[in-house]
């Protein structure tokens, strides 16, 4: 597509367009807790789901929003997630943290679990590493997250396809 763009496209050239196709969105959330489960640049989708629940009606808000965020050091930690509009609560998770690092420690999912939440009326949204994916709902389902509210992408890299 690039060499389309850069070496031959014209002016009125007619393009015909398709968004993404994908199932990874908010839902309805209603009175709902929603934990958003992001490890690496799986962020990206959480962070958009995130901005477009101030746009949602008070009525049809989340009772709360948990974030949890895991990399691998802080440094993997690229964009400020507390200076995103709304009201939410954000974990950052480390698992390989230095001396230093006072915050939690270990995978989202296990994090997640420590705060002993009542799963049964929650949605979970995850993405990133396959591992985790798989790994979270499994906890998670098995800890009361009722498996249809367990939504995800998970990044799988090409040579494990």
């Amino acid at each position: 597509m690039s060499d389309y763009w850069f070496n031959h496209a014209k002016s009125n050239d007619l393009l015909r367009l398709n968004g993404p196709l994908g199932t990874f969105f908010l839902r309805e959330c209603a009175k709902t807790d929603i934990f958003f489960l992001g490890t690496g640049t799986g962020i990206a989708p959480i962070k958009s789901m995130l901005e477009s629940l101030v746009h949602v009606p008070e009525d049809q808000q989340p009772q709360s929003i948990t974030v949890l965020w895991g990399g691998r050091k802080p440094e993997d930690f690229y964009i400020d997630l507390t200076a995103t509009h709304g009201k939410h609560r954000y974990i950052p998770v480390i698992s390989r943290p230095s001396e230093g690092w006072a915050g939690a420690k270990g995978y989202v999912q296990d994090i997640l679990l420590s705060t002993a939440p009542d799963l049964s009326k929650a949605a979970v949204y995850a993405c990133g590493s396959d591992n985790m994916i798989h790994d979270a709902k499994k906890l998670l389902s098995n800890a009361g997250l009722p498996t249809a509210r367990f939504y995800s992408d998970a990044f799988v890299s090409s040579g494990d396809i």
